[in-house]
């Protein structure tokens, strides 16, 4: 008998499966950090710069209070996608990895900071508007008491000031050190951990029992439960207006009515949109840090499957910050045509215009008409001179 017959694996072959394993891992990181987290980040701050731009400007011609929730989450969310960019995608791009040594580091105490603060901003600024439209729709007279656009912009401004001081102890967590090595000429600055950080109270209280109440895991709950209310009380309100609204009714006053209630309706399920997606970004997040807690940062962070879901769950933050814009221009009947009028005063958005609508123009259909019939008509007649 052969000794190989026992069953027991090669050796080199495990290990090459393994290093074919974390290759992979370290690839999808890549991509996920560097390119993708890129493309993103672009095209995201872009299309919110824009979406800011409209909300603004629909502001003077009046503007409905919600436009505050959604200009402060769209802020935010900008400021976080600047921030990814400069904590994962730059350093991936220049040099393939995170890095955690070099000038670049000076400047992670700064951006980690203020990652967790946007964040932070973004995670509340959901909720308020998750209960805004709770209000809204489950107890009305209670919230045309509190839903008037002064008292709304006092309250985004409340909520992010609360945001910033709720993350400042952030900054205290790490801090660059320059002279950690005995040749001097030869030291690069290098980002550390701080005796805070590594303190098992401040990291119970703050990492652990704060976080999870008021920003991770409570939040995440309770966005769950109302986005489930408010769902319920679209779907009522919508069995209401098909019954107010037959589809053969004749257009008079309770129509107009209708039709109000119908947009309404539409902007409330863009709203609900955009909770769930934030919802969806947040579930992943939220999973991982309670299983960090569980099983402690060190054996956590020692896994490199537990390291690409970490990836995995900033892109999906990423991603849910930078596509905000296509919920407003497909739901969003207001902003879709402020959008049309703000292009369409451009010379691009004119010629485009003119462009895509040469053929609608009454003239140019009876020229293009007179033309095609005669050149059928010569066509004709060069065919019967020779035949």
């Amino acid at each position: 008998m052969s000794s190989g017959s026992d069953g027991s694996s090669d050796p080199s072959a495990v290990d090459s499966e393994q290093t074919l394993f974390l290759t992979l891992i370290h690839m999808l990181s890549h991509l996920l950090n560097g390119y993708f987290t890129a493309f993103f980040v672009v095209t995201g701050i872009a299309l919110n710069a824009f979406s800011v731009y409209i909300f603004l400007r629909c502001e003077r011609t009046g503007t409905p209070a919600i436009q505050y929730y959604l200009v402060t989450l769209t802020l935010w969310q900008t400021a976080l996608l600047a921030n990814a960019f400069l904590l994962y995608s730059l350093p991936n791009l220049i040099w393939g990895h995170l890095v955690s040594q070099g000038t670049y580091v000076y400047i992670y105490q700064y951006v980690y900071t203020f990652a967790n603060t946007t964040h932070t901003g973004s995670v509340w600024i959901v909720l308020t508007l998750t209960v805004d439209r709770y209000l809204a729709l489950c107890q009305p007279l209670k919230h045309r008491a509190i839903g008037k656009k002064s008292r709304v912009r006092r309250l985004m401004i409340v909520v992010s000031l609360f945001a910033v001081i709720f993350s400042a102890p952030r900054f205290f967590e790490v801090h660059v050190l320059t002279n950690w090595c005995k040749e001097a000429p030869n030291c690069v600055p290098i980002i550390i951990r701080t005796e805070l950080f590594e303190n098992s109270l401040y990291w119970t209280i703050y990492h652990v029992i704060l976080a999870m109440l008021f920003v991770t895991l409570c939040p995440c709950l309770l966005l769950f439960e109302l986005t489930l209310r408010i769902s319920l009380a679209l779907r009522k309100a919508i069995a209401k207006r098909r019954s107010l609204c037959p589809p053969n009714v004749e257009i008079d006053q309770r129509n107009r009515k209708c039709q109000t209630t119908r947009k309404e309706h539409k902007s409330n399920i863009m709203l609900v949109l955009v909770i769930a997606k934030f919802l969806i970004s947040d579930i992943l997040p939220t999973v991982i840090d309670v299983i960090e807690h569980i099983v402690g940062q060190d054996v956590f962070m020692r896994s490199s499957l537990a390291s690409l879901f970490v990836d995995l769950s900033n892109f999906l933050i990423v991603l849910n910050c930078s596509s905000n814009f296509w919920v407003f221009i497909f739901w969003g009947k207001r902003f879709r045509k402020s959008c049309r009028h703000v292009i369409l005063n451009t010379s691009i958005g004119q010629s485009m215009y003119r462009l895509t609508h040469w053929g609608s123009d009454p003239v140019r259909i009876v020229i293009w008409t007179i033309w095609i019939s005669r050149y059928i008509s010569n066509r004709k007649s060069c065919f019967s001179i020779i035949v």
